[in-house]
């Protein structure tokens, strides 16, 4: 059953339709308020401002780390940039000597070629031209010694000597 039809909780409930109040001002309500104001200016200066300037300086360390942390943020963005062009200057200047490189060691490859088929020539050259004279004393000595050859043949066929 409600507490409102308790006939205990009845009478209080009468005394406020009636008009009548259920808290009885007196004398010590001046005594608590006076210690309420006490307690107040005392925990104030004990509690609350103490821990208020906590609260505040705890709040301006964390606003001085997010700005040295943003701070800290802008100069290693800046400095990324900054190895970032570097290493593209760095990798374009590596690009152009290794295209000059090539460029000369090709020019170096067409040169000792050509070199080469030069010294090559020159020596089919040299080799043709002793071949050739090499040839011509042959065939001097086999034209002079051809009668020889020839009357030893004639001999041999014949058996008997030829003048």
């Amino acid at each position: 059953m409600p507490s409102f039809f308790n006939p205990a909780a009845a009478v209080p409930f009468g005394v406020m339709l009636a008009g009548g109040s259920p808290v009885d001002l007196d004398g010590s309500v001046f005594v608590q308020l006076a210690i309420f104001v006490i307690a107040f200016f005392i925990l104030r200066s004990l509690v609350f401002k103490p821990v208020m300037t906590l609260f505040e300086a705890r709040e301006q360390a964390m606003e001085g780390s997010r700005r040295d942390a943003e701070q800290m943020e802008r100069d290693a963005d800046k400095k990324r940039e900054l190895f970032e062009t570097e290493l593209r200057t760095v990798r374009q200047k590596a690009n152009e000597d290794r295209d000059r490189l090539r460029g000369q060691a090709q020019q170096l490859a067409r040169e000792l070629t050509e070199k080469a088929r030069r010294e090559n020539a020159a020596t089919f050259s040299s080799a043709k031209a002793q071949l050739e004279v090499e040839a011509g004393d042959a065939r001097g000595k086999a034209l002079a010694d051809a009668p020889a050859l020839a009357r030893q043949i004639v001999e041999k066929l014949l058996g008997r000597s030829v003048n």
